[in-house]
């Protein structure tokens, strides 16, 4: 008898055991599964911002700038007496935006002449007033150039020399 009541609890050990291998495979599957799905997609996504990145540093490697030197400007203030003289370097996009500088260049000379002599020698004597001065001259080329944005056009700028007397 001791050997029947033996069997019935060896086919149920063996049964759950077999149970317990069906579902840790089970789960192992899933695991798998899972991390293929989420490394597939981490790697999609991910890669593909990271080759758009590298294709946007080939294409626009870091070059040095470009400036255009414009001729010395020397103008009458709006303050009786007052003129100053003003050397005038504008950092532009790239070659294409001072190649067109220099032809429509007595237009641009003409406008700076404009915006020079309009200002009172108070305004200039700041830092904050030159800033300003320099803001207006960039937003005048660039119209005159029909630049839509400004960091395709002049990106700044510089004064070389600044005199008032």
């Amino acid at each position: 008898m001791a050997k029947e009541t033996e069997k019935p609890a060896e086919e149920g050990a063996a049964k759950k055991g077999k149970k317990l291998k069906v579902i840790i495979i089970a789960l192992l599957v899933l695991v798998l599964l899972g991390g293929g799905g989420f490394a597939y997609w981490f790697f999609a996504v991910h890669g593909k911002a990271d080759s758009g990145a590298k294709a946007a540093a080939k294409v626009e490697p870091n070059l040095p700038p470009t400036y255009s030197v414009l001729d010395p400007f020397t103008v009458n203030l709006r303050d009786p007496g007052v003129a100053m003289q003003a050397g005038i370097t504008l950092k532009v996009h790239d070659e294409k935006v001072d190649e067109a500088i220099k032809q429509r260049m007595p237009e641009i000379r003409d406008r700076i002449l404009l915006i020079l002599s309009s200002q009172q020698s108070a305004d200039l004597m700041t830092a904050a007033g030159k800033e300003n001065l320099g803001k207006q001259i960039a937003v005048a080329v660039n119209k005159i150039l029909d630049v839509k944005d400004p960091k395709d056009g002049v990106t700044q700028v510089l004064f070389t020399s600044f005199i008032i007397q």
